[in-house]
């Protein structure tokens, strides 16, 4: 595994401006904590300071993601809430693309991608990550243009990022692909590999 390069809910980037047309908060944090029916998950500061039998993934929690024979429900009550809890969109956010894992054969790590309501192609995205039952944090602290997931292993995402690299039109990103992998390492989700500086100089010309 590559060396981790910081925790996937304390993005390495926070870019004022997004290529997409619509406006973005040019300040998002990423979301660091569960909602408030369920524990927190430990950043590095946490790890460092506490011991691991009193760390908040060890700890239990109530499962509001499942239902309908899923691993996670887009409907459910924690989804819902997750996609609600992010800072404001234009026209508010919308759960997308999700998980599909059946019951009985759950990953370590599941994913919800969600975009802008009404949006288009290059609508900025989000990629929220759970794990037993509960929200963890976005993989960024910034939504970003042409992104979505690639692919996933039991304790793994890879998410795949695009960007506008010149003067082309907004449905063909010639910047990219960038795959970033994002791992559950047991006690939080670490993002192995930092966003390519080309994608993040693209947001301040």
């Amino acid at each position: 595994m590559p060396t981790a390069q910081t925790s996937a809910v304390q993005a390495s980037a926070q870019p004022s401006e997004t290529q997409s047309s619509e406006t973005v908060p040019s300040e998002t944090q990423a979301i660091e904590s569960a909602p408030s029916t369920t524990q927190s998950t430990p950043t590095t500061e946490d790890t460092e300071t506490e011991d691991t039998d009193t760390a908040t993934t060890n700890q239990p929690t109530a499962d509001t993601i499942s239902g309908q024979g899923r691993c996670l429900d887009p409907d459910s009550t924690g989804v819902r809430d997750a996609v609600a809890g992010l800072d404001q969109a234009p026209y508010g956010w919308i759960v997308g693309a999700a998980s599909e894992d059946p019951l009985g054969s759950c990953p370590d790590l599941l994913w919800v991608v969600a975009d802008v309501q009404a949006g288009t192609a290059s609508s900025p995205r989000h990629v929220l990550f759970f794990h037993d039952g509960r929200y963890l944090g976005t993989a960024t602290a910034e939504p970003y243009s042409f992104t979505h997931v690639a692919g996933t292993t039991g304790d793994t995402v890879t998410v795949e990022y695009r960007w506008l690299a010149e003067d082309e039109p907004n449905c063909c990103p010639a910047g990219g692909p960038a795959a970033i992998d994002y791992t559950w390492d047991g006690t939080r989700v670490v993002m192995e590999q930092p966003l390519p500086q080309a994608m993040l100089d693209s947001y301040h010309r």
